[in-house]
Protein backbone atom coordinates (compact mmCIF):
# COMPACT_ATOMS: atom_id res chain seq x y z
CA UNK A 1 0.00 0.00 0.00
CA UNK A 2 1.35 3.44 -0.94
CA UNK A 3 1.41 5.76 2.06
CA UNK A 4 0.24 9.33 1.44
CA UNK A 5 2.78 12.14 1.73
CA UNK A 6 1.55 14.10 4.73
CA UNK A 7 4.09 16.87 4.14
CA UNK A 8 2.78 17.96 0.73
CA UNK A 9 1.88 21.37 2.15
CA UNK A 10 5.63 22.10 2.35
CA UNK A 11 5.97 21.81 -1.44
CA UNK A 12 5.55 25.50 -2.29
CA UNK A 13 8.00 26.51 0.41
CA UNK A 14 10.62 24.10 -0.91
CA UNK A 15 10.15 25.48 -4.42
CA UNK A 16 10.69 28.97 -3.06
CA UNK A 17 13.79 27.88 -1.14
CA UNK A 18 15.25 26.32 -4.30
CA UNK A 19 15.55 29.86 -5.64
CA UNK A 20 16.93 31.42 -2.45
CA UNK A 21 20.01 31.21 -0.27
CA UNK A 22 19.37 28.50 2.32
CA UNK A 23 22.87 27.29 1.52
CA UNK A 24 23.63 24.97 4.41
CA UNK A 25 20.72 22.62 3.84
CA UNK A 26 21.89 22.26 0.24
CA UNK A 27 25.51 21.81 1.33
CA UNK A 28 24.39 19.14 3.80
CA UNK A 29 22.65 17.26 0.98
CA UNK A 30 25.75 17.55 -1.21
CA UNK A 31 27.84 16.23 1.68
CA UNK A 32 25.45 13.37 2.41
CA UNK A 33 25.46 12.09 -1.19
CA UNK A 34 29.09 10.86 -1.19
CA UNK A 35 28.52 9.43 2.29
CA UNK A 36 25.48 7.58 0.94
CA UNK A 37 27.51 6.26 -2.00
CA UNK A 38 30.30 5.15 0.34
CA UNK A 39 28.11 3.23 2.76
CA UNK A 40 26.08 1.54 -0.01
CA UNK A 41 29.34 0.43 -1.64
CA UNK A 42 30.79 -0.84 1.65
CA UNK A 43 27.66 -2.63 2.86
CA UNK A 44 26.35 -4.43 -0.26
CA UNK A 45 24.84 -7.19 1.90
CA UNK A 46 22.13 -4.74 3.00
CA UNK A 47 20.93 -4.10 -0.57
CA UNK A 48 20.99 -0.30 -0.32
CA UNK A 49 18.51 -0.30 2.59
CA UNK A 50 19.59 2.84 4.43
CA UNK A 51 18.16 1.96 7.84
CA UNK A 52 19.98 -1.39 7.94
CA UNK A 53 23.26 0.20 6.89
CA UNK A 54 22.95 2.97 9.47
CA UNK A 55 22.31 0.33 12.14
CA UNK A 56 25.51 -1.44 11.07
CA UNK A 57 27.45 1.84 11.13
CA UNK A 58 26.32 2.45 14.69
CA UNK A 59 26.78 -1.05 16.06
CA UNK A 60 29.92 -2.29 14.25
CA UNK A 61 33.52 -1.11 14.00
CA UNK A 62 34.04 0.92 10.82
CA UNK A 63 36.09 3.89 9.65
CA UNK A 64 33.12 6.27 9.80
CA UNK A 65 32.44 5.67 13.50
CA UNK A 66 36.16 5.46 14.26
CA UNK A 67 36.62 8.88 12.66
CA UNK A 68 33.88 10.34 14.88
CA UNK A 69 35.43 8.86 18.02
CA UNK A 70 38.88 10.17 17.11
CA UNK A 71 37.43 13.68 16.62
CA UNK A 72 35.51 13.44 19.88
CA UNK A 73 38.60 12.41 21.81
CA UNK A 74 41.24 14.41 19.92
CA UNK A 75 43.22 17.37 21.22
CA UNK A 76 43.99 19.21 17.95
CA UNK A 77 42.17 22.24 16.57
CA UNK A 78 40.10 20.13 14.15
CA UNK A 79 38.77 18.01 17.01
CA UNK A 80 37.94 21.08 19.10
CA UNK A 81 36.08 22.67 16.19
CA UNK A 82 34.22 19.39 15.59
CA UNK A 83 33.07 19.31 19.21
CA UNK A 84 32.07 22.98 19.04
CA UNK A 85 29.80 22.18 16.09
CA UNK A 86 28.19 19.36 18.10
CA UNK A 87 27.54 21.77 20.97
CA UNK A 88 26.01 24.26 18.52
CA UNK A 89 23.88 21.54 16.91
CA UNK A 90 22.64 20.41 20.32
CA UNK A 91 21.67 23.98 21.28
CA UNK A 92 19.79 24.49 18.02
CA UNK A 93 17.96 21.16 18.25
CA UNK A 94 16.85 21.98 21.80
CA UNK A 95 15.71 25.47 20.87
CA UNK A 96 14.14 24.93 17.45
CA UNK A 97 12.79 21.39 17.90
CA UNK A 98 12.52 19.74 14.50
CA UNK A 99 10.63 18.24 12.79
CA UNK A 100 7.95 18.86 15.46
CA UNK A 101 7.83 19.55 19.17
CA UNK A 102 6.31 16.13 19.92
CA UNK A 103 8.58 14.17 17.58
CA UNK A 104 11.82 16.05 17.79
CA UNK A 105 15.43 15.15 17.08
CA UNK A 106 17.51 15.61 20.21
CA UNK A 107 20.61 14.36 22.00
CA UNK A 108 18.61 14.54 25.22
CA UNK A 109 15.74 12.27 24.13
CA UNK A 110 16.64 9.80 21.40
CA UNK A 111 16.35 6.17 20.42
CA UNK A 112 19.64 5.39 18.69
CA UNK A 113 20.23 1.74 19.64
CA UNK A 114 18.37 -1.35 20.74
CA UNK A 115 17.82 -1.24 24.47
CA UNK A 116 20.55 -3.34 26.16
CA UNK A 117 18.20 -3.96 29.10
CA UNK A 118 16.50 -7.27 28.25
CA UNK A 119 15.27 -8.26 31.69
CA UNK A 120 14.18 -6.31 34.74
CA UNK A 121 13.01 -7.53 38.15
CA UNK A 122 11.53 -5.76 41.17
CA UNK A 123 10.36 -7.03 44.55
CA UNK A 124 7.36 -5.20 45.93
CA UNK A 125 4.77 -6.01 48.59
CA UNK A 126 5.67 -9.70 48.89
CA UNK A 127 5.63 -10.23 45.12
CA UNK A 128 8.40 -10.52 42.54
CA UNK A 129 7.73 -8.65 39.30
CA UNK A 130 9.67 -9.46 36.13
CA UNK A 131 9.68 -8.14 32.57
CA UNK A 132 11.64 -9.81 29.77
CA UNK A 133 12.28 -8.91 26.15
CA UNK A 134 12.90 -12.29 24.51
CA UNK A 135 14.57 -13.66 21.41
CA UNK A 136 11.57 -15.19 19.61
CA UNK A 137 11.46 -18.94 19.08
CA UNK A 138 8.83 -21.18 17.42
CA UNK A 139 6.02 -21.95 17.70
CA UNK A 140 4.79 -18.81 19.47
CA UNK A 141 7.67 -16.39 18.77
CA UNK A 142 7.00 -14.48 21.96
CA UNK A 143 8.89 -11.20 22.34
CA UNK A 144 7.51 -10.09 25.70
CA UNK A 145 7.05 -12.01 28.91
CA UNK A 146 5.70 -10.44 32.11
CA UNK A 147 5.22 -12.28 35.38
CA UNK A 148 4.26 -11.59 38.97
CA UNK A 149 5.09 -14.36 41.43
CA UNK A 150 4.67 -14.64 45.16
CA UNK A 151 8.14 -14.05 46.58
CA UNK A 152 7.61 -16.90 49.03
CA UNK A 153 6.51 -20.10 47.28
CA UNK A 154 6.71 -18.58 43.77
CA UNK A 155 3.04 -19.20 42.95
CA UNK A 156 1.80 -17.25 39.94
CA UNK A 157 -0.13 -14.00 40.44
CA UNK A 158 0.02 -12.73 36.86
CA UNK A 159 1.42 -13.96 33.54
CA UNK A 160 1.46 -12.28 30.14
CA UNK A 161 3.18 -13.13 26.85
CA UNK A 162 2.94 -11.48 23.46
CA UNK A 163 4.78 -11.64 20.14
CA UNK A 164 5.53 -7.91 19.99
CA UNK A 165 6.13 -4.96 22.26
CA UNK A 166 2.71 -3.31 22.48
CA UNK A 167 1.67 -1.31 25.54
CA UNK A 168 -1.94 -0.92 24.40
CA UNK A 169 -2.27 -4.68 23.97
CA UNK A 170 -1.03 -5.17 27.53
CA UNK A 171 -3.46 -2.59 28.94
CA UNK A 172 -6.37 -4.39 27.27
CA UNK A 173 -5.39 -7.77 28.73
CA UNK A 174 -8.12 -8.91 31.15
CA UNK A 175 -5.69 -10.34 33.71
CA UNK A 176 -3.76 -7.07 33.67
CA UNK A 177 -6.95 -5.06 34.20
CA UNK A 178 -7.78 -7.24 37.23
CA UNK A 179 -4.55 -6.20 38.99
CA UNK A 180 -4.62 -3.39 41.52
CA UNK A 181 -3.60 0.03 40.20
CA UNK A 182 -0.30 -0.16 42.10
CA UNK A 183 0.49 -3.60 40.67
CA UNK A 184 -0.32 -2.29 37.18
CA UNK A 185 2.01 0.65 37.77
CA UNK A 186 4.90 -1.58 38.83
CA UNK A 187 4.56 -3.97 35.90
CA UNK A 188 4.16 -1.08 33.43
CA UNK A 189 7.33 0.56 34.72
CA UNK A 190 9.24 -2.69 34.21
CA UNK A 191 7.63 -3.11 30.81
CA UNK A 192 8.90 0.34 29.80
CA UNK A 193 12.37 -0.49 31.13
CA UNK A 194 12.74 -3.26 28.53
CA UNK A 195 11.23 -1.29 25.64
CA UNK A 196 13.50 -2.20 22.68
CA UNK A 197 13.14 1.37 21.39
CA UNK A 198 13.59 3.06 24.73
CA UNK A 199 14.66 6.68 24.40
CA UNK A 200 17.80 7.82 26.16
CA UNK A 201 19.59 11.05 26.98
CA UNK A 202 23.22 11.58 26.06
CA UNK A 203 23.25 14.70 28.25
CA UNK A 204 23.86 14.64 32.01
CA UNK A 205 22.68 17.15 34.58
CA UNK A 206 26.08 17.59 36.20
CA UNK A 207 29.74 17.76 35.24
CA UNK A 208 30.68 14.82 37.46
CA UNK A 209 31.83 11.83 35.35
CA UNK A 210 30.85 13.61 32.13
CA UNK A 211 32.83 13.54 28.87
CA UNK A 212 35.65 15.97 29.70
CA UNK A 213 36.40 17.10 26.13
CA UNK A 214 33.23 19.17 25.96
CA UNK A 215 32.95 22.56 27.61
CA UNK A 216 29.66 23.90 29.03
CA UNK A 217 27.72 20.75 28.15
CA UNK A 218 27.76 17.47 30.02
CA UNK A 219 27.69 14.57 27.57
CA UNK A 220 27.84 11.09 29.08
CA UNK A 221 31.37 9.76 29.40
CA UNK A 222 31.17 7.29 26.52
CA UNK A 223 32.54 8.35 23.14
CA UNK A 224 31.18 5.24 21.41
CA UNK A 225 27.60 5.99 22.48
CA UNK A 226 27.99 9.66 21.58
CA UNK A 227 29.23 8.55 18.15
CA UNK A 228 26.26 6.21 17.72
CA UNK A 229 23.80 8.95 18.64
CA UNK A 230 25.50 11.40 16.28
CA UNK A 231 25.22 8.92 13.39
CA UNK A 232 21.51 8.52 14.15
CA UNK A 233 20.96 12.28 14.31
CA UNK A 234 22.80 12.91 11.04
CA UNK A 235 20.68 10.21 9.39
CA UNK A 236 17.43 11.58 10.81
CA UNK A 237 18.33 15.11 9.72
CA UNK A 238 18.88 13.68 6.25
CA UNK A 239 15.50 11.91 6.31
CA UNK A 240 13.40 14.90 7.36
CA UNK A 241 15.17 16.99 4.73
CA UNK A 242 14.96 14.46 1.88
CA UNK A 243 11.32 13.64 2.64
CA UNK A 244 10.28 17.28 3.06
CA UNK A 245 9.14 16.53 6.61
CA UNK A 246 10.81 19.57 8.14
CA UNK A 247 8.90 22.82 7.71
CA UNK A 248 11.40 24.82 5.65
CA UNK A 249 11.70 28.05 7.58
CA UNK A 250 15.00 29.86 7.86
CA UNK A 251 15.20 29.05 11.59
CA UNK A 252 14.47 25.36 11.06
CA UNK A 253 17.04 25.01 8.30
CA UNK A 254 19.70 26.80 10.39
CA UNK A 255 20.43 23.48 12.12
CA UNK A 256 22.04 22.26 8.90
CA UNK A 257 24.97 24.65 9.24
CA UNK A 258 26.43 22.71 12.18
CA UNK A 259 25.26 19.40 10.71
CA UNK A 260 27.06 20.19 7.45
CA UNK A 261 30.37 20.98 9.14
CA UNK A 262 30.10 17.88 11.33
CA UNK A 263 29.45 15.57 8.37
CA UNK A 264 32.10 17.28 6.23
CA UNK A 265 34.72 16.65 8.95
CA UNK A 266 33.83 12.98 9.18
CA UNK A 267 33.71 12.05 5.49
CA UNK A 268 37.15 13.54 4.73
CA UNK A 269 38.73 10.17 5.49
CA UNK A 270 36.26 7.99 3.58
CA UNK A 271 37.60 6.28 0.46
Amino acid sequence: MIMPNTFVENKSRWLEIANNDFDYSILFIKCFLPFNAWYCNNYPQHNNIDSKIIYALKSEDNIFKTRIISLLEGNNSESKLFRDHIVSLNELLEHIRVPTNTNRISFSDINFRENPEKSKTRNFNKNTYKAEYLTPSPPHNYRIKLTILKTVGHSSVFSYQHNKYDKEHLKLDNDFKNLTLKMQEVILNLFEDVDPKKRESLIQNSKKNSFSKFQNIYFINDSDLIAQSLIEIIYRLRCILFHGEITPTKDNLSIYESAYYILKSIIKTLH
